[in-house]
């Protein structure tokens, strides 16, 4: 059932096994999961049924030190969330991402088979084949071939099925599924004398008030803003759950990606073949390499990938269809603009369906340039914190978050690390014949990491750990202060990892449905 606060003729109140805050995509994930076992969920959600702008005005931060741009940029409110535009990158870390190499401080409290034992429901849901991530025969027959980087495939499903609320649309409307609210922002928590989370209230722009009693309560809000939400519980509990440890909102990282390698094509066919996105079924896949553990203990150096990627030097084709399918997942009919610029890409478009049938795979578009992009998990640092604002807030009174990030001096470091690794590991194997990579300048290495590439993981604000001294969430992301209060967002991950982290997150939502639905 999905409603609409703003439309309701009175205030409301409602009991409930469990409250979702967050209709995104592992907000609504969870929130069937749970109502598949018999239990009524309630679902409050700030935003509308769609969000048409690329910004939400609630998404509003205080910037404090070098501008993090994933604050506002990727970032929705809506159902469906992120999923409403998310790219669509699926893959696990692998268990040595576990392993932190660098010498950092963090601990991941469980082993990496605890998330990835739900891979095959994951696969299932978004109707992905279920085949390995790894492809280690990419380089048997390389000549000198290291160990250096381990070739992956993500999986990335079809358009139709990234939105996550189009996908579960008939559990989330059925009587038997989730009570979903829109335009309902949470603002206020009571908690019991038990130290229990008792009841908490959500507010529509119009006034309208929906007060739920719940028995367990789920922040899945993003990163941002469930940590935002921890920290507005502590404010109003005079500071006193989570303050005295001086955990939460701190550690703030992110992937940073940025192009660092200009690739001269050799041989044009053969790179789309093995680096281009390649089709199995529905399920697109494209190349990544991550380093190894030993590249990464021998060096001290942290994980990410390198991914090779294109851009259009005017618009093509492939822009126009790109632009299609992306509207298609956010529920849009395609602008005449693209259908135009379509029309008059017919060449073009026969060679793509050639290569969609026969070589199964999306072909670069034509007049394209090719860079090395490396993704280099960040070093959470207490400094890079997310904190209340002292005095700006909402249109609901609540304090805005404010945001205190920076780079680091080491990120640029490592990018380059990682990056004369690679183009070293790429010269001894196999691909080499296809392209010859040249290292970007350092200086322009650094302006684009802090530009953040235009790719937003953020992470570890609300990490878990073993106590409450080091972490905000146990291993069950059940916080520490609050025994009935839940946090599943990418906030709770120690570190980055080598891969796009939302498959973990969903595996994550299953592993936590699981335990509540024992407490039911």
């Amino acid at each position: 059932m999905i409603r609409d606060l703003a439309a309701a003729s009175e205030n409301q109140t409602r009991e409930a096994d469990f409250l979702v805050v967050g209709a995104g995509t592992v907000g609504l994930l969870i929130a069937v999961l749970l109502s598949r076992k018999g239990s009524h969920v309630v679902v409050v959600e700030s935003g509308d049924e769609q969000q048409a702008e690329d910004r939400h005005p609630l998404n509003e931060v205080v910037q404090l030190g070098e501008t993090y741009h994933g604050a506002e940029d990727g970032r929705f409110r809506c159902l469906g969330g992120t999923s409403t535009r998310w790219g669509g990158a699926l893959i696990p870390f692998m268990p040595q991402d576990f392993d932190v190499a660098a010498g950092w401080d963090a601990r991941w409290p469980v082993h990496v088979e605890a998330f990835t034992q739900y891979a095959r429901q994951i696969e299932r849901i978004f109707d992905l084949t279920e085949t390995p991530y790894e492809i280690p025969e990419l380089l048997r027959s390389a000549a000198g071939a290291n160990a250096a980087f381990v070739p992956r495939l993500a999986k990335w499903p079809p358009f139709a099925n990234r939105n996550i609320a189009t996908l579960l649309r008939r559990e989330i409307e059925r009587e038997s599924g989730p009570e979903i609210w829109l335009g309902a922002t949470v603002c206020e928590f009571s908690l019991e004398p038990s130290g229990r989370l008792g009841s908490v209230a959500a507010k529509s722009l119009n006034g309208r008030r929906l007060s739920i009693k719940p028995r367990q309560v789920v922040f899945a809000a993003g990163a941002i803003e469930s940590t935002r939400l921890l920290l507005l519980v502590d404010r109003q509990h005079d500071d006193r759950l989570f303050e005295p440890h001086g955990i939460l909102g701190r550690y703030f990282y992110d992937h940073l990606s940025v192009p660092t390698s200009r690739v001269f094509v050799r041989d044009a066919r053969r790179l789309n073949q093995i680096t281009g996105f390649r089709f199995e079924g529905k399920t697109m896949r494209n190349l990544r390499f991550e380093p190894s553990f030993e590249l990464r203990k021998q060096h001290g150096l942290p994980t990410g990938f390198a991914h090779v990627s294109f851009v259009s030097e005017s618009p093509s084709g492939f822009d126009a269809l790109r632009s299609i399918l992306r509207g298609r997942q956010e529920g849009k009919l395609p602008s005449v603009r693209d259908v135009t610029l379509l029309a008059s890409s017919v060449p073009w478009l026969a060679s793509a369906l050639w290569w969609r049938v026969v070589e199964k795979r999306l072909l670069f578009p034509p007049r394209s340039t090719h860079h090395l992009h490396m993704v280099v998990e960040q070093e959470p640092l207490a400094r890079n914190r997310i904190a209340l604002s002292s005095d700006r807030a909402d249109v609901f009174g609540s304090p805005l978050a404010t945001i205190d990030w920076r780079v680091g001096e080491t990120a640029a470091q490592h990018s380059i690390a990682l990056t004369k690794h690679f183009l070293q590991f790429w010269a001894n194997s196999v691909l080499a014949p296809l392209a010859q990579l040249e290292i970007e300048p350092t200086p322009k290495v650094i302006d684009g990491l802090k530009s953040g590439g235009g790719i937003y993981h953020p992470g570890g604000s609300t990490r878990m750990g073993r106590s409450s001294s080091e972490a905000v969430v146990d291993e069950n992301l059940r916080t520490f202060a609050v025994p009935n209060l839940n946090v599943l967002a990418t906030s709770v991950f120690p570190t980055g990892g080598g891969a796009n982290p939302t498959m973990m997150l969903l595996m994550a939502a299953f592993r936590l449905a699981d335990r509540l639905v024992g407490l039911r």
